[in-house]
């Protein structure tokens, strides 16, 4: 098992001007927090419930282009959790979930703030999202791009400010190596751990120019994807269906990475 210690002497070869990278956030919330779909129109009809409707993204969320919603409510005046007849249902839900039924320590004393997950780490601004866990099949680990109104969740890997460049990076078959060669494995997929993967990869201190290149290299690949806008992710990255475009945008980002990075 990898020891705390362990985790942050990788964290310390993390390079300067380079995003970090966490998982999203945790509700543990009994499914409280999370509003299912055929819950939505009841949350909806609640004025002041409706403010606090957010998309959350969880990894198979994002591969399979599936909507899911949360309530966050981190700014929420406590008057709105008072007088919202839904919010104040679900909040009780929450805090009686945790308190009885999580075994938890953490968890059960965080029953006494129902409104807030238990693990808060969203992005301030938009963010780079890549799937904790993805096939071994897939030629590349596909993430995308969201803004900071989309909440992730923990099955996401968050790179709060990443640049197309870093997407360029990490949507490389050199990436993908080096994921199946030092990532766990749930199963036969790619587990990744930013700990174990990210902060311990062998990046250059890329300078504009390469930076440049590989933006350049990222936009033809986001490109190849916005061609095939109704296709999810893990249709447009079915390693027997790939679309000859985006095999085609991926190869000239693989010419460029490896060009810049050690072999």
């Amino acid at each position: 098992m990898i020891t705390r210690a362990l985790r942050r002497s990788c964290q310390e070869l993390w390079i300067p001007g380079l995003p970090n990278a966490s998982k999203g956030s945790q509700p543990t919330d009994g499914g409280y927090l999370l509003v299912e779909k055929e819950a939505l129109p009841g949350v909806r009809s609640d004025p002041i419930a409706a403010r606090y409707l957010r998309l959350f993204v969880q990894g198979g969320d994002m591969l399979h282009g599936e909507d899911r919603w949360c309530l966050w409510l981190v700014d929420a005046p406590n008057s709105d959790l008072r007088s919202s007849p839904v919010l104040h249902q679900r909040l009780d839900g929450v805090a009686t979930w945790r308190r009885t039924q999580s075994k938890t320590a953490s968890v059960q004393d965080a029953a006494v703030t129902p409104a807030l997950f238990t693990q808060i780490r969203q992005p301030a601004g938009s963010y780079l999202a890549i799937p904790e866990v993805s096939s071994a099949t897939r030629r590349y680990i596909p993430g995308r791009f969201f803004g900071p109104e989309v909440i992730a969740g923990n099955k996401l890997i968050v790179f709060p400010g990443a640049q197309e460049w870093l997407f360029g990076l990490l949507h490389s078959l050199m990436w993908n190596a080096w994921m199946k060669a030092v990532s766990g494995r749930l199963k036969s997929d790619i587990s990744f751990s930013p700990s174990i993967g990210y902060f311990t990869f062998p990046f250059s201190d890329l300078d504009g120019a390469a930076k440049a290149k590989l933006t350049k290299a990222a936009r033809v690949v986001l490109d190849a994807r916005a061609a095939h806008s109704d296709a999810t992710l893990a249709d447009l990255y079915d390693p027997l269906a790939m679309p000859a475009s985006l095999v085609k945008a991926h190869d000239e980002l693989d010419r460029v990475v490896d060009s810049l990075l050690p072999a």
